[in-house]
């Protein structure tokens, strides 16, 4: 059964969307048989601009999220296989927003995605479903951190400001994990995005993060790079833009770390279940009195 890994943070402008549809389409292309699924949670439809099938598929009159959200379709009605191999996508829309006002004070505020995936065996088909959050701490993203195995928050190297409001983010896991009652959203890393490391900004933000977060720093730092723009303003991948750009490196290279990491973790927490299911199991010792 696949992975769920949502890409958040409620920062603009940091690479979240960049990150997420890279990652997303870095994975596909290093893939042996594997295929993966990306989950375009935000509002603003940026991650379906860029990946969804325009050039051999109407968007208009499109299934998306908005409508599994909604109650009026499953997400099995809206996947559609992008350009790239082995990657799937389930789009957003704009009409996503209009449906928060209506799941709001409902359990579908919190539980609706979740809902959504177990209502559905698609988990089965995918090695890994990557899920782009909005830039804000609502509905969206407490849906997408509820139904998640991992979380991976995106921090912009370029940006002097950029370690303010950590401290919300993950106050808001630990806000989703309280209520979860079965395996809790854990962080799979810091990823430090748009770094040019000629600035002392950079320089800075990346020595703060690691000697604040250690490992939980990805190894993998994404540079800043004009091809970013021009991919973005065709609505391609990093991939399909410029193979030899350090993007295309860099989320090479996180795709890698991402599965090292996911799988290190997942066979800890099977571990320790297995350890506290013998514990249980077991006997407790009588104590004798002599």
């Amino acid at each position: 059964m696949g992975v769920i890994v949502a890409i958040a943070t409620h920062k603009g402008g940091v690479g979240k969307t960049t990150s997420a549809s890279n990652l997303a389409a870095g994975l596909a292309r290093s893939s042996k048989g594997k295929k993966y699924l990306v989950v375009d949670a935000d509002p603003q439809a940026n991650l379906t601009a860029t990946l969804f099938p325009h050039e051999r598929r109407d968007y208009k009159g499109q299934t998306t999220l908005a409508h599994v959200l909604g109650g009026t379709a499953v997400l099995d009605e809206a996947i559609v296989e992008t350009s790239t191999k082995n990657l799937d996508l389930i789009p957003s829309h704009i009409d996503l927003f209009e449906q928060e006002s209506y799941i709001q004070g409902t359990p579908r505020a919190l539980l609706g995605l979740d809902a959504a995936f177990r209502q559905s065996a698609l988990l089965n088909n995918y090695d890994m479903v990557i899920i782009d959050c909005p830039p804000n701490l609502g509905t969206f993203m407490s849906n997408a951190l509820y139904a998640a195995n991992y979380v991976i928050v995106p921090v912009a190297a370029g940006d002097k400001y950029a370690l303010d409001g950590l401290r919300s983010l993950q106050n808001k896991v630990q806000q989703v994990n309280v209520v979860k009652t079965e395996r809790k959203t854990e962080l799979l890393g810091y990823l430090l995005t748009r770094c040019d490391m000629r600035t002392n900004v950079a320089k800075t933000i990346v020595k703060t993060m690691r000697d604040t977060f250690g490992d939980q720093v990805f190894s993998t730092i994404i540079r800043e790079n004009t091809e970013f723009g021009k991919a973005i303003m065709v609505n391609k991948t990093i991939f399909q833009q410029e193979l030899r750009a350090s993007g295309a490196e860099d989320y090479a290279g996180l795709a890698a770390e991402v599965v090292s990491r996911v799988a290190k973790a997942s066979k800890k927490r099977d571990l320790l279940e297995a350890q506290l299911a013998t514990e249980s199991e077991s006997p407790s010792a009588e104590v004798v009195v002599s």
